[in-house]
């Protein structure tokens, strides 16, 4: 299952953050947060964004 538009509008916020476009960020940051590359939204299903945003979620603490 692909991410649904929470996740999409959460990975764009954590992106702009960056000064990366979405599909950029997924690109350069797949690897530290999921452990796959990955090049796109369209790439990730919905568990690996949760994943990911979880993880995201721990380091900003």
């Amino acid at each position: 299952m692909k991410l649904n538009r929470i996740q999409i509008m959460i990975f764009k916020k954590l992106s702009k953050e960056k000064g990366l476009d979405a599909d950029d960020y997924i690109q350069q940051y797949s690897m530290e947060f999921i452990c796959m590359q990955r090049d796109s939204l369209q790439d990730l299903s919905e568990e690996e964004g949760d994943n990911w945003i979880h993880r995201a979620y721990l380091l900003s603490l």
